[in-house]
């Protein structure tokens, strides 16, 4: 049985320069079968979003600083966003790919928790006081069955660092214009019976 008083919170992180795009909607069918899990009463869950393109941020400059003191030099929108990577219990990213990899707007995004990376790795210090879990979605207009392969290295390491178990990848191959997965009923329902049948 779920304590009545927990409260659950999930940070749906939207990588795509595009919006509404197919990683959009799948992410999209993810939050609907969330809110239909009947094991969570819509009181018990808190979905906060991230639109990546839409945050005013700089890339790393490498400036070191936060091998010193663990936090990032640079005042931007990344220092709203490191809360919620702390705090959150369960993280799901959204992205396609790109040159085998995630958007820019996102590996910048990524870039920019190399404060966590110095805090586990040449600090030596846990923030992190819960255990959680992630998963990564994806889309492809190629049809090459490694094209994944480095966005997948990209997101596990992203998750290392913040102490995230990756839970599952949905990855999807031949899906390249905007709403081609809406064309595909089966991809779209991994991801809302993947949401209502998630246990935090």
């Amino acid at each position: 049985m779920v304590k009545e008083n927990k409260k659950f919170n999930v940070l749906m992180i939207y990588g795509s320069p595009r919006r509404s795009g197919n990683t959009d909607e799948l992410l999209n069918s993810f939050e609907k079968g969330l809110l239909e899990n009947k094991r969570y009463n819509k009181e018990m869950l808190f979905i906060d979003k991230v639109i990546v393109n839409n945050l005013k941020i700089m890339p790393c400059i490498e400036c070191r600083k936060c091998s010193i003191d663990g936090q990032c030099a640079i005042k931007d929108d990344m220092q709203d966003i490191y809360p919620k990577l702390i705090n959150y219990d369960f993280i799901a990213v959204a992205s396609p790919i790109f040159f085998t990899s995630v958007s820019g707007f996102l590996k910048g995004f990524i870039d920019r928790c190399q404060r966590f990376w110095a805090l586990k790795y040449e600090l030596k210090e846990n923030i992190f006081n819960k255990k959680r879990k992630g998963i990564f979605i994806s889309t492809a207009g190629s049809n090459n069955s490694n094209i994944f392969d480095c966005s997948k290295k990209v997101i596990k390491s992203f998750f290392d660092v913040l102490y995230v178990d990756y839970d599952a990848s949905f990855t999807y191959n031949s899906i390249d214009f905007k709403g081609d997965i809406l064309k595909n009923e089966e991809m779209m329902l991994q991801l809302y019976d993947y949401g209502k049948n998630i246990v935090f």
